[in-house]
């Protein structure tokens, strides 16, 4: 594993009990505390410098920020590493690691992750990309261990994907964060609650409605008299009266599609 932030954690998480699986190494280019404690937790020796790192593992898996990506793998080139160099990213095109290693690839779960979070690994998607079939099926056996949910997919239609988890679930949050906030402001943080049965209840419809058919509310319905009085209670804050405003239109519009394309 290569970083010890969220994602490489839930990572090392779900190889640490595989049988026939072994977390050689963690590298940071720091000896944090948190490293340390990554490498105490997995059972697996520390790494801080390049030349330190094993070159006898199989897969090497860069779990950094995606603007780090690069880097990493131009510090892994003078390694002449035989095993699989394998990005995390689902925004990053797979050729940014073709000079790290003859064998690259992509391991990309499609989840949302921050510290402590309870990861559902079974049900998970997880994308794979190989530059070789050995490297993909060597990726994807490794995934089937993790996942139910494998998948081989591409880096442009990967980077689709990455975006409709934005829209999906960062864009999503985004909503939720501004009507806790509306509760909060009206009534009180406690009161937040009131929502979670309406939140519940639209995620699990989605199980089995497609969304254009379990789209509700007043841009719907076309009730320009309760969207006024919405807009009227936010028009001192700018940014949120326009995002009602752009969400109202985008409601509006995608009823009237019928093939659901752009």
């Amino acid at each position: 594993m290569i970083g010890v932030g969220n994602l490489s954690h839930h990572l090392a998480d779900s190889f640490y009990s595989l049988k026939g699986v072994h977390l050689l190494q963690v590298f940071n280019h720091r000896n944090t505390k948190e490293a340390k404690q990554f490498s105490k937790k997995f059972g697996c020796s520390l790494a801080t410098n390049y030349a330190d790192i094993n070159t006898q593992a199989d897969i090497y898996i860069l779990a950094v920020k995606d603007d780090a990506i690069s880097e990493v793998a131009k510090n892994l080139t003078s390694l002449k590493l035989n095993g699989i160099i394998a990005h995390t990213s689902g925004s990053t095109d797979v050729s940014v690691l073709k000079r790290s290693s003859k064998y690259i690839g992509v391991y990309y779960p499609l989840q949302t992750f921050y510290k402590d979070a309870l990861i559902e690994w079974s049900s998970t998607p997880i994308l794979i990309q190989g530059n070789t079939i050995e490297s993909e099926n060597k990726l994807k056996q490794l995934a089937k261990l993790v996942s139910k949910k494998v998948k081989l997919v591409d880096s442009k239609k990967r980077l689709q994907i990455h975006l409709a988890a934005v829209f999906a679930c960062n864009f999503t949050n985004a909503m939720y964060v501004a009507a806790f906030q509306i509760i909060e402001n009206s009534l009180s943080k406690k009161d937040t609650d009131l929502l979670l049965p309406l939140m519940t209840h639209s995620f699990h419809k989605l199980e089995s409605v497609h969304p254009k058919d379990a789209q509700t509310g007043p841009a719907k319905r076309h009730d320009e008299l309760v969207m006024k009085k919405h807009l009227q209670l936010i028009k001192s804050n700018q940014q949120l009266t326009q995002v009602y405003k752009m969400l109202s239109d985008l409601i509006v519009s995608q009823q009237k599609l019928n093939d659901g394309k752009f």
